[in-house]
């Protein structure tokens, strides 16, 4: 069964994201300052300019079983907001050859094309 998920960025998950990973304290000279609340929502919207900014993409939806209903939700990922570099995958097998593992294949996805396939 083959499996179908989106990926990029968007600012929603970007948000998310940096607020996350930005902490409400700064230290200064071996000591903890505590950040406001002001300046700690302008740290989440510096973290997100550069998230937004940057070239890593992460998945953006749960995993479809056609492509079809993944395409629909890269559309309307790209008329909702800010996104970048939304795309499809598809998961697939791919052989290993490193003889210590006990699978002979591994899971990994690669980017998929809607008219790849509807010209075949």
């Amino acid at each position: 069964m083959s499996a179908f998920a989106v990926f990029g960025m968007n600012e929603h998950f970007a948000r998310e994201e940096a607020k996350r990973k930005v902490r409400d304290f700064k230290i200064e000279k071996g000591l903890r300052v505590e950040l406001s609340m002001s300046q700690w929502l302008q740290a989440v919207e510096d973290r997100v300019i550069k998230i937004m900014d940057g070239k890593r993409v992460a998945q953006l939806s749960s995993m479809f079983d056609a492509p079809q209903y993944a395409a629909d939700y890269a559309d309307r990922i790209r008329k909702l907001g800010r996104c970048r570099d939304v795309i499809i995958r598809a998961k697939i097998k791919v052989p290993q050859n490193d003889l210590r593992r006990k699978s002979a294949t591994k899971l990994s996805w690669m980017d998929y094309s809607l008219a790849s396939t509807a010209a075949a």
